[in-house]
């Protein structure tokens, strides 16, 4: 450690001029000079959330010389140097100067990396050497462990061992983030910082749910959303990921919330928040948990439709706040929209003339494939349900050929209400709950509130018996 010590010290005062030089310049030029490198041509690369872009490309000149420059800056973050076979060659910082220059051998590349122009990139690969170093005694120590039985008394001495190990990594980045706290790498190293491990230390199930209280809480803690170029590193987003899958309650309502506060932290106008935003969008709507499609509606009533997400196409902006107010009909929680249709007496019945403890909306047509696999373990689930839960189900056929839906009906003796959808009373039933594809279920309570959506019939008989109890511990 005295040796990091010494280099940050004389570092230090290589950081005001090399800042200074940075600000006046409009290009990058990155050298590289790898000993035992080959390839005719590398490419650079940088991350960006979860994916990687190209950005430059370089052809040898000479033996083991390659140069990226053009005459912009990049923006800033962590960069991959790739080889012609797509391998990944060596990860480098780009920051403030732009002016770089790299010098080592394929043989030993991080250990013999030579850096200049860039202070940041010197601390990052000695960083990345000791890792290496501390990384060997970690994996012996490790293969140690695993051929010892529990009860050997080496035991608890090789697992302090590879602890203080451990400790040791995390004291290098530290010594860097205290030395520069306002650099790159220092707040890289923040954000793979996690809460303090003293206060998640648990012996019963409530220290465990305090602990993962207290890492919720703290989650973002060490994470400055000021620095736009964390978004080109691969921390950030595993980190959103991380959180959203795993520390976020999975209910559409409580998902809201969060997406809320954290969005709330992140500036609206930087890169952090238009990947965020974006992401979360896609990968809320994307998923098939039951009603995700109001994480959609919260988020374009809240965003989109407010001017909060300039950079989308308009053609795009335009398609979400129409498919936006599709849905915010059907939502659950929401009062289901009347129907009012033709029976296959040629009365008209509305649903809301249903006075059941549960309705079940029924959409299906007979020359569906999926319907003729579905519609029998409905009826099944009806005759042995519909007294004991007090429930009926609302059959809307989509076919226009009556006598088509009067025989397969009969056939199949289907004895709840049914009606055409075709001959309606009210306005369009696939605008009104968004339904463009058969068979598709919904479940009202008593009071026409929908309570599940797009639900199978072989889930319904679970799905009511648990909204019973919760509805006991309700009242």
């Amino acid at each position: 450690m005295k040796t990091l010590i010494r280099r940050l010290f004389i570092l230090f005062f290589c950081f005001i001029s090399l800042l200074l030089i940075a600000q006046e310049k409009q290009s990058y030029k990155i050298d590289l000079k790898i000993k035992g490198l080959e390839d005719s041509v590398l490419y650079l690369a940088n991350y960006y959330g979860d994916k990687t872009y190209l950005v430059d490309t370089a052809y040898r000149k000479g033996k083991y010389n390659y140069v990226f420059e053009d005459k912009k800056n990049l923006d800033g973050g962590i960069y991959i140097v790739i080889g012609q076979a797509k391998n990944s060659i060596f990860d480098c910082l780009i920051s403030d100067n732009q002016e770089l220059k790299f010098d080592s051998d394929m043989d030993n590349l991080v250990e013999k990396m030579k850096v200049k122009g860039s202070n940041e990139n010197a601390l990052f690969f000695d960083y990345l050497a000791y890792s290496n170093l501390v990384f060997i005694e970690l994996k012996a120590y490790q293969l140690r462990l695993k051929s010892l039985p529990k009860q050997n008394d080496s035991v608890q001495i090789i697992q302090e061992k590879i602890q203080n190990l451990n400790q040791d990594i995390l004291d290098y980045k530290e010594d860097i983030i205290e030395a520069y706290p306002d650099t790159f790498i220092s707040h890289f190293f923040l954000a793979m910082k996690s809460p303090v491990a003293e206060q998640l230390k648990s012996t019963n199930r409530q220290d465990s749910i305090n602990a993962f209280r207290y890492f919720k809480k703290h989650y973002w803690d060490y994470f400055n959303f000021d620095d736009d170029r964390l978004i080109r590193t691969p921390i950030f987003h595993s980190k959103l990921e991380y959180y959203f899958n795993v520390m976020a309650h999975p209910t559409p309502d409580s998902l809201i919330l969060e997406i809320d506060d954290f969005l709330g932290r992140v500036p609206e106008k930087s890169e952090l928040f238009k990947h965020s935003l974006w992401h979360l969008t896609l990968k809320f709507d994307q998923s098939n948990m039951m009603g995700y499609d109001a994480i959609l509606v919260h988020l374009t009533d809240n965003y989109y439709s407010k001017g909060k997400a300039p950079w989308l196409n308009i053609d795009v902006l335009n398609n979400l706040l129409t498919e936006a107010d599709r849905r915010r009909n059907s939502l659950i929680g929401k009062q289901a929209p009347n129907l009012v249709m033709q029976s296959l007496d040629l009365n008209t019945i509305s649903l809301y003339s249903i006075d059941k403890e549960y309705i079940i909306i029924y959409f299906w047509d007979p020359k569906c494939g999926h319907c003729k696999e579905e519609t029998p373990k409905l009826s099944q689930f009806y005759k042995q349900n519909a007294k004991k839960y007090d429930l009926e189900v609302f059959s809307v056929c989509a076919d226009t050929n009556m006598q088509q839906m009067k025989t397969y009906i009969s056939d199949n003796k289907l004895d709840w209400i049914n009606v055409n959808g075709t001959r309606s009373y009210t306005y369009d039933f696939h605008e009104l709950y968004n339904m463009y594809s058969i068979p598709f279920i919904f479940v009202l309570d008593k009071n026409k509130t929908i309570i599940a959506k797009q639900i199978n019939s072989d889930q319904l008989a679970d799905f009511i018996k648990d909204y019973e109890i919760q509805k006991e511990k309700k009242e």
